[in-house]
């Protein structure tokens, strides 16, 4: 799985009357354009051949109909799996909101954490996991492709050799982080056969 970046953007200038914007910058246009702008990173910074994502996920700015607000803020997150497009998402970001702050006039505010590192398995372990799960009756495959989903599994896996499985838990079809999502219960038995077997066969080796 992918590794996971958040940035937070902060851009500030005086606050002032929606019928006087010539008094003051705007941080709302200048946020619009800069989201618009930050949805280019990846299919013009980046190589083709990578796969990365940027995604504005919260906009904020402004209380009233009438007052050009003197704060917004822009929240999103990056998912890649190769450092090098992580570093150059990053300058780019960081140049983006440098450029539109410039262009409008306004103060700019960028915090960019890296959260997560890539989910990265090893190959050992991987069949080791494969192996488990035939004992214990499940059907079980290598994933065709990489997901940009991210987990803080990733953490261990850099310290010692692992392997990360997702549990399918069939269930009425709405996603993780989807607000009608409920775990399926009936799954847990199915995840302790597979670590039973796991430890079986570890200490069998």
């Amino acid at each position: 799985m992918a590794a996971a970046d958040r940035f937070d953007i902060v851009l500030r200038g005086h606050g002032g009357h929606a019928a006087q914007p010539h008094r003051t910058p705007d941080v709302l246009l200048a946020a619009s354009q800069l989201v618009a702008q930050l949805n280019t990173i990846v299919s013009r910074r980046i190589d083709p051949a990578e796969s990365a994502v940027l995604s504005v996920t919260r906009v904020n700015g402004g209380s009233s109909h009438n007052v050009l607000p003197a704060e917004a803020s822009i929240t999103g997150t990056v998912r890649s799996f190769d450092s090098q497009a992580q570093d150059s998402i990053e300058v780019a970001l960081r140049n983006a909101v440098a450029g539109t702050a410039l262009a409008h006039g306004v103060e700019a505010e960028v915090t960019y954490h890296r959260y997560y590192p890539a989910t990265v398995n090893s190959e050992l372990e991987v069949q080791v996991a494969l192996q488990a799960a035939e004992v214990a009756g499940l059907k079980a495959s290598v994933a065709p492709r990489p997901a940009f989903t991210s987990e803080d599994f990733a953490f261990m896996l850099r310290e010692r050799p692992g392997a990360y499985l997702w549990l399918g838990q069939g269930g009425d079809g709405h996603p993780l982080h989807h607000p009608c999502y409920d775990f399926n219960d009936e799954a847990l038995p199915h995840g302790v056969r597979w670590f039973c077997a796991v430890a079986e066969l570890a200490l069998a080796s």
